[in-house]
């Protein structure tokens, strides 16, 4: 009889792990070349994504940007952003509210090489303003360099270091856009996080105190990072590598995290999202 009721519990307990494994993680957009209208075409890889509403704005290397209907399965914008030919490594909204007439906020855009800039963008469905840029005046980061907005609190991240070795997340305040062009300092840093998981940086998300960072760019080193802000503590990692997919852009909506993943064929990329 005991023996019975043991077996009984243990085969629930299964069923509900094979439930909550299931929930882990689901395809949002599982290839992207089907939701592309007749004479779209992809242009280089997948690097930045961001969520407002329905939409998923996503940008790719060189400026071009995407927007998706997450309601309707398709693509119901594509152009070149204003000024913009750079990697677009990571892409975020700074707030919940449109900009001047705008059906989106203002979207915060990292060249990540080069000037290593931040190009802050006013989008529509068929064309963008680019309306400042962000410059961080510093040798701290002589390669690569991201930037990520707070959008609940007001503030900027810059992000970047030594690939394999320690980076850091800098805390700034969000500067106002009545100037075209911000040069931020070394004396303007608020806060310095140490990151010391991330082998190589792809795109970044600050959300509720935490950084939600993805990671690698070859097989067997695919993860999600998501790292205390002002400790640099890693308080959760979830494993990207059983999808077998380059990780790029990243934000949050409500419980779940949404990641974009960048493949060979550029039909192929898709998004999928997690748990937080």
């Amino acid at each position: 009889m005991a023996d019975a009721l043991l077996r009984r519990l243990l085969l629930v307990c299964l069923c509900l792990n094979a439930a909550v494994c299931a929930m882990a993680q689901r395809p949002v957009v599982e290839r992207l070349g089907d939701w592309l209208p007749e004479g779209v075409e992809l242009h280089s890889t997948m690097q930045g994504m961001a969520l407002y509403g329905r939409y998923a704005v996503t940008l790719r290397d060189g400026g071009q940007c995407l927007i998706l209907d997450l309601k309707k399965n398709c693509c119901v914008g594509s152009y070149y952003l204003d000024k913009n030919t750079t990697h677009c490594n990571n892409a975020s909204f700074t707030s919940k509210e449109t900009y001047k007439g705008s059906p989106f906020p203002l979207l915060y855009v990292s060249s990540c090489y080069g000037d290593k800039a931040c190009l802050v963008t006013q989008l529509g469905f068929d064309t963008s303003i680019l309306v400042q840029k962000i410059f961080f005046d510093s040798d701290r980061f002589r390669i690569a360099q991201d930037w990520c907005a707070d959008a609940d609190n007001g503030f900027l991240y810059a992000f970047g270091g030594k690939r394999g070795g320690t980076m850091y997340l800098l805390k700034f305040l969000l500067p106002s856009t009545d100037k075209a062009e911000v040069h931020l300092t070394e004396s303007d840093i608020l806060e310095t996080t140490p990151i010391n998981c991330v082998s190589v940086a792809q795109g970044s998300k600050i959300k509720g105190g935490y950084a939600y960072l993805p990671d690698g760019n070859r097989p067997g080193g695919y993860y999600l990072h998501i790292i205390e802000l002002g400790t640099g503590r890693e308080v959760r990692t979830i494993d990207l590598n059983p999808l077998g997919m380059e990780p790029e852009g990243i934000d949050i909506r409500g419980r779940w995290i949404y990641v974009s993943f960048h493949t060979p064929n550029p039909k192929d990329n898709c998004i999928y999202r997690f748990r937080r």
